[in-house]
C-alpha cells in the first residue's frame, strides 16, 4: 500500500536496484519504530544471492532541524564511524533527492523492553556501555574532514548544538513556549566552565537505537542528532531513555561508564545535559505540533511533547535545587456527548483494531485510538484546566488574561524580562502547566505512561 506521503520516494527503488546491481524482491515500510521517519526494509536478490538492507529516509518538513542535522550529514557520520571501527550500519549508497542512506543489513533486534530475561538484559546493558566508551574514544578530529567544527570554549562546547535546535524552533513556530524561552535562557546563563575533551556523541543513545543479538549489542543505531560535545550530554541522553526503555540501577550503570571510559563522572555538569537533553525533545516537536495532520504520528507527538514538557520542568527544579508542590488537578464532568467518546473508542479497539494484520495499518490505528483518548478526556476536563491554567497564570502576571494564546505570550514576554531570582517561581509555574497539559493524555501516552526520571546518584 503506498500512501500520498510515499509517492515521492518511489524514485529510490529503481534507483537502488541500479546502484546496487540487483532485483527488489521485497520491501515492507518500517512504522513507529523508524522514529517517525520514512524507512524501509528492502531485500534484493544481487548475482543468484539475497541483498539485505534498510532504508533510511528523512522526516517531513515539519521537523525544521533536519535543514541542518540532515539525512546527508548523518550518513557522513557513519561512514568515520564504520572506517574507525565502531558497530554502526555500513553505508552502501546515499540517494540525494529526496534524502536518503541505503544501509547494509545488520542481525539484531530493537526492542529491549520485550527481553524478559534478566541476564540476557545485563549482558546488552553491559555490552551497550563498551560500545559508548568505543564512540567516546575515537578522536574528535577525524570529523573535521566532513564539516563538524571541534568547539574550542566552554561556550561553543555547550551551545553550538542548542543554538541548532533554538534557531530552528524559533524560526518555524507561529506560537512561543514559555517554558523553551525560560530553558534556553537558563542553559545560556549556566554553562559548565571545567575544560574538557569533546567527542562524538550520538545524542540520542541507549536502548531502542541499538540493535542487539545473542546478548551483545551488534550496532549503535540513529545519528542524526550526532555532534561534537561533552560526554556527559550522551550519558543524559541515556536518562532520556531510560524513561520508557529502563535499564535498571541507573546509577550503577554511570558507575560502570566511569570504569570502561577512564571518565569521571561530573554530576553537575550532567545536571545541566539532563536539562538540555529534555528541553530538546519539545524544542523540535513545536514546529510540528503546529502542523498535525491526520497523516503525522499525530498522538505519539502530542505524547512526547507533553510528557518532556513535565520532564524539562523536573530536571530543571533539580538543577536549581527546588522542591516541586504536588499539582492539585481539577475533576472533570460528562456531557450529553461524554457516552459518543466511549462508543468511538470500543469501535476502534474492540472491533476495528483486531481485525488489521497489515503491521503498518495496525500502528496508524494504534495512533487512531490513542488521539480519541485523549479528545474523550479532553471533552471531559479541557474547560475546567483552562480556567486553572488562566488562574495560574494570573498570579504569576498580576493580571488574569481572557484567553490562552493570550496568556502565554504574555507569560512568554515575562519570562524573557525575568531576573534569575524568579527561576523558581517559574519553574514551578511550568511544572504545574506540564502537569495539566500530561494530564490531558492520560491513558494516551504510550510508552510515556507512567515513566519518571532515575535518580542520578543512588
Amino acid at each position: 500500500m503506498t500512501d500520498a506521503g510515499e509517492q515521492r520516494w518511489e524514485v529510490i527503488f529503481p534507483w537502488m536496484e541500479q546502484k546496487l546491481g540487483g532485483r527488489i524482491v521485497s520491501r515492507r515500510r518500517q512504522g513507529r519504530e523508524s522514529g517517525g521517519r520514512f524507512a524501509w526494509f528492502v531485500d534484493l536478490e544481487v548475482e543468484g544471492r539475497l541483498r539485505k538492507t534498510y532504508v533510511r529516509g528523512t522526516r517531513d518538513d515539519s521537523f525544521s532541524y533536519t535543514r541542518v542535522y540532515s539525512t546527508r550529514r548523518e550518513a557522513r557520520i557513519l561512514e568515520v564511524l564504520h572506517r574507525e571501527g565502531i558497530l554502526v550500519p555500513q553505508v552502501l549508497a546515499f540517494h540525494e533527492d529526496p534524502q536518503a542512506a541505503v544501509l547494509a543489513h545488520v542481525e539484531g533486534r530493537d526492542d529491549f523492553n520485550n527481553v524478559k530475561d534478566p541476564q540476557e538484559k545485563e549482558s546488552i546493558l553491559e555490552s551497550f556501555l563498551e560500545r559508548l566508551a568505543e564512540l567516546h574514544s575515537v578522536d574528535a578530529r577525524k570529523f573535521e574532514a566532513i564539516g563538524l567544527r571541534v568547539p574550542e570554549t566552554p561556550e561553543e562546547l555547550a551551545l553550538h548544538d542548542l543554538d541548532v535546535w533554538q534557531s530552528t524552533y524559533e524560526g518555524a513556530v507561529r506560537e512561543p513556549l514559555p517554558m523553551m524561552t525560560f530553558a534556553c535562557q537558563w542553559l545560556r546563563r549556566n554553562v559548565p566552565r571545567k575544560p574538557v575533551r569533546p567527542v562524538l556523541c550520538q545524542g540520542d543513545t541507549g536502548p531502542g537505537n541499538l540493535l542487539f543479538h545473542e546478548g551483545r549489542v551488534s550496532a549503535l543505531v540513529d545519528f542524526e542528532l550526532a555532534h561534537l560535545a561533552d560526554p556527559m550530554t550522551d550519558l543524559a541522553c541515556v536518562r532520556s531513555r531510560d524513561l520508557y526503555t529502563p535499564l535498571g540501577r541507573f546509577p550503577e550503570r554511570l558507575t560502570r561508564y566511569a570504569e570502561l571510559s577512564g571518565r569521571e563522572i561530573d554530576f553537575d555538569t550532567l545536571l545541566y545535559y539532563s536539562v538540555k537533553t529534555q528541553a530538546l525533545v519539545p524544542l523540535s516537536l513545536a514546529p510540528v505540533m503546529e502542523n498535525l495532520h491526520a497523516g503525522t504520528e499525530h498522538a505519539e507527538w502530542i505524547a512526547q511533547h507533553v510528557f518532556y514538557l513535565r520532564t524539562t520542568a523536573e530536571v530543571l527544579a533539580e538543577a536549581i535545587g527546588l522542591e516541586l508542590a504536588p499539582v492539585e488537578l481539577p475533576e472533570g464532568t460528562t456531557s450529553r456527548f461524554s457516552a459518543y467518546y466511549d462508543m468511538l473508542l470500543e469501535n476502534l479497539e474492540r472491533e476495528q483494531a483486531p481485525a488489521i494484520t497489515d503491521p503498518f495499518l495496525a500502528n496508524r490505528m494504534w495512533f487512531a485510538t490513542r488521539l480519541a483518548r485523549h479528545l474523550r478526556t479532553a471533552e471531559r476536563k479541557g474547560s475546567a484546566f483552562e480556567a486553572q491554567e488562566l488562574d495560574d497564570m494570573g498570579a504569576l502576571l498580576g493580571r488574569r488574561p481572557r484567553a490562552l494564546r493570550e496568556g502565554h505570550r504574555a507569560v512568554d514576554a515575562f519570562v524573557r524580562k525575568a531576573s534569575p531570582d524568579r527561576d523558581a517561581e517559574l519553574v514551578q509555574y511550568f511544572y504545574r502547566h506540564a502537569r495539566r497539559e500530561e494530564a490531558l493524555m492520560e491513558g494516551a501516552l504510550g510508552m510515556c505512561e507512567g515513566a519518571r526520571l532515575s535518580p542520578l546518584r543512588a
